[in-house]
């Protein structure tokens, strides 16, 4: 506690801890109980809080925001000895105003943390008390499409009635392990112009680059991919030809489907993005999620920027299960359990799931409400599209945009009714708008069904503040 950085550290692990003691303790409907405590509870509690002077206030009673040098022994001192006052008295109403309390306090210590975090690759969280706590502390971006109090009307959770703190809770998460991105302001210039976030998809090709191989792996069946490398330039070319005209639309992401990636692919279209001249870039998406290549065990789709820097890969975590020759054969995957969750101001928390692990609901629910995702981005290699709306539906109950988009070589002879559509934005439209806004349906071309694909097919829409 000596310095302003320990202090702060003190700081978050101390409400990592009060937030824990809500989790373990609270009854049944406490966080719905606590929205409708009675006025002399509030005066009760505020007298208490304010007769310890943790934070300053000003003439008018309001708390003051908190400055690092705010942040001394003795407060921290006070602060330990008061926490750990209220837990022994179980007093949860005024653990939680007093949660409320740090939260608005620090509101510029949270805006400094995101710029802090925002020259980092990957963070973790604020305090270094969650192997303890099973609490994840991180500082919250705004989303101008969800609704402050997401959810509240079905079921609640402490960070409800917080406005710049998410808190994760490992409970929740269980088995899957998260890591986080902070995306400096300026990244989409764009959107933070407009309100507006511009999206490309692509479904790429009717011709799957691979051969689908059935195998034993011990006592499984299993089925794995084997590329045809041979085509890997021309790939290469149809993919950055689809980037250039994404970024001629304005679109500040482009996204492509599952397993069309191969071998040379990311190092081919970082090559091309390393050598545009800085004006050059500009025309270019800032973010670009790139086919998912399958290859020792892994599924995973690179995410780029505009320079050419891997950000982040995203694994398949969920295998898929063929049935073929009468057996099921599940899809050959293993290894990482990782979920990069990518957070702008703004657009809020965003992560990338591959196909099955969107479809995997209970596991996709654990995702977007234990991160409060607000947007999910599902490229998918699948034999048709009814699954995945039904999904969008879930997601949509909680503010959650998705961008869906499938591939045409994943289409079977006699399932062509499968891919009327080809791909989906599903976006929270205001309640004065109409409903059928809140649904962007791609449709694929005539000449997929034609036999003809000649691989122009690129949809653009765009969601966000409402």
């Amino acid at each position: 506690m000596e310095t302003a950085i320990s202090g702060k550290i003190f700081l978050y692990n101390t409400f990592a801890e009060l937030c824990q003691y809500i989790i373990n303790t609270q009854t049944k409907n406490y966080l719905v109980r606590y929205g409708c405590i009675s006025p002399e509870e509030k005066a009760r509690i505020e007298g208490l809080i304010k007769s310890e002077k943790l934070i300053p206030l000003d003439p008018s009673g309001t708390f003051l925001p908190m400055k690092e040098s705010d942040i001394t022994n003795d407060f921290l001192i006070r602060l330990m000895h008061f926490s750990s006052l209220l837990r022994k008295n179980d007093d949860e109403n005024c653990i939680m105003r007093l949660l409320q309390i740090l939260d608005l306090a620090m509101e510029d210590l949270l805006k400094e943390e995101i710029r802090n975090l925002e020259t980092q690759d990957a963070t973790y969280e604020l305090n270094t008390n969650r192997d303890t706590t099973g609490i994840e502390l991180l500082p919250r971006c705004s989303c101008v499409w969800a609704r402050k109090s997401r959810q509240s009307f079905s079921y609640r959770r402490i960070d409800n009635y917080l406005n710049h703190i998410i808190v994760i809770e490992d409970r929740v998460l269980r088995g899957i392990s998260d890591e986080h991105h902070f995306i400096p302001k300026g990244f989409f210039p764009g959107f933070d112009r407009t309100g507006q976030l511009r999206v490309s998809a692509t479904p790429l090709s009717k011709n799957p680059n691979f051969d689908t191989k059935f195998h034993r792996n011990g006592d499984l069946q299993v089925f794995s991919l084997e590329y045809h490398e041979s085509d890997s330039d021309k790939e290469n070319r149809l993919v950055w030809e689809k980037i250039v005209e994404a970024g001629a639309c304005g679109s500040e992401i482009v996204v492509f489907p599952e397993m069309l990636g191969n071998a040379s692919m990311e190092k081919a279209i970082r090559r091309k993005l390393q050598a545009l001249s800085p004006e050059e870039k500009k025309s270019i998406p800032p973010m670009i999620i790139l086919p998912t290549y399958f290859i020792d065990g892994h599924n995973c789709a690179v995410v780029l920027d505009r320079n050419g820097r891997r950000m982040a890969s995203q694994y398949k975590h969920n295998p898929y299960v063929m049935r073929e020759h009468h057996n099921e054969y599940m899809e050959d995957i293993h290894g990482s359990n990782v979920v990069e969750i990518f957070h702008y101001e703004g657009i809020g928390r965003f992560a990338i799931l591959i196909c099955k692990d969107f479809l995997t609901t209970r596991y996709m629910e654990r995702i977007m409400r234990g991160c409060q995702l607000t947007l999910i981005v599902v490229p998918a290699y699948s034999t048709g599209s009814y699954d995945f709306k039904m999904s969008f539906d879930l997601c949509a109950h909680d503010y959650c945009n998705v961008v869906w988009i499938n591939s045409c070589a994943a289409m079977k002879p006699g399932k062509e009714d499968n891919f009327r559509i080809i791909g989906y934005v599903r976006k929270r439209v205001g309640r004065n708008q109409d409903p059928l806004d809140s649904m962007y349906e791609m449709r694929p071309c005539k000449n997929l069904l034609q036999g003809t694909c000649k691989n122009n097919c690129l949809y653009t829409s765009q969601f966000g503040r409402v």
